[in-house]
């Protein structure tokens, strides 16, 4: 089994005990599921290199959706490894209701080059201004603001393997498909990557440490509070890699 192989496996063995284990043995499985996410998380640690975002702009047209402020687009597209031109930067947020310093973004991506485009839905991705083929589809930290479930799933696990399934319908056969995720067992949980893949007819090609210090300017802001965010409890965050099964 590969590193990367092992890292989904034991994340996918901490789910399942949470998940599945009832009554006494309740507080077992948490506390395995503890230390699974121990052990994924020193790999994780250990693997020296991060998703080269800046090189695949330069492969062809990279579409990133929900970017609220835009700022992680914006850095990017300074980037001087980057091409500003295949970046189209996406809000769900109609533009009249972007944020002043997500508008003052917009302006700078555009300077630069790259494409803005508001109200833009993750799940659906059927604006007729996105590219038809794209090779990167990207979601930095995904997340409804809801903590409502149904039939034992979160929003923001379905709001993934939503965006997954739409994504893959729009990606390059060489393609691939990136969301970010804080690092902890809740919301690795909360969004079980791995089912989420599967349901979408995707699965996972790696995970790679996601360091925010390394995009001067991104200023990651929470879907319902903009004065704080995951990122502002939880400092370790993974992006993970999706390509579509080809059958």
């Amino acid at each position: 089994m590969s590193e990367n192989a092992d890292f989904v496996y034991v994340h996918a063995r901490s789910n399942v005990a949470v998940l599945h284990t009832r009554g006494n043995r309740q507080l077992n499985a948490k506390e395995d599921a503890a230390a699974a996410f121990e052990r994924l998380f020193v790999l994780l640690e250990q693997k020296r290199r991060t998703f080269d975002f800046a090189a695949t702009t330069r492969i062809g047209k990279c579409v990133f959706v929900g970017e609220g402020d835009l700022s992680f687009a914006r850095a990017l597209a300074r980037d001087t490894k980057s091409c500003a031109g295949n970046i189209i930067a996406t809000t769900f947020e109609a533009e009249r209701s972007v944020c002043p310093e997500g508008r003052i973004n917009a302006r700078s991506l555009s300077d630069l080059g790259a494409k803005v485009l508001h109200g833009v839905d993750a799940r659906n991705l059927n604006d007729r201004n996105l590219p038809t083929m794209a090779e990167l589809i990207a979601f930095q930290f995904p997340n409804t603001g809801t903590r409502r479930s149904v039939h034992g799933r979160t929003d923001n696990h379905v709001l993934l393997r939503r965006f997954l399934r739409a994504a893959a319908s729009r990606l390059k056969l060489s393609g691939r498909i990136a969301a970010t995720l804080v690092n902890s067992p809740h919301h690795l949980g909360a969004f079980d990557p791995t089912a989420a893949a599967e349901w979408a007819g995707c699965e996972v090609v790696e995970v790679l440490p996601f360091y925010r210090s390394a995009w001067p300017g991104y200023g990651h802001i929470n879907t319902n509070d903009a004065s704080e965010s995951a990122l502002s409890k939880y400092r370790s965050c993974s992006t993970w890699v999706f390509k579509p099964v080809r059958r």
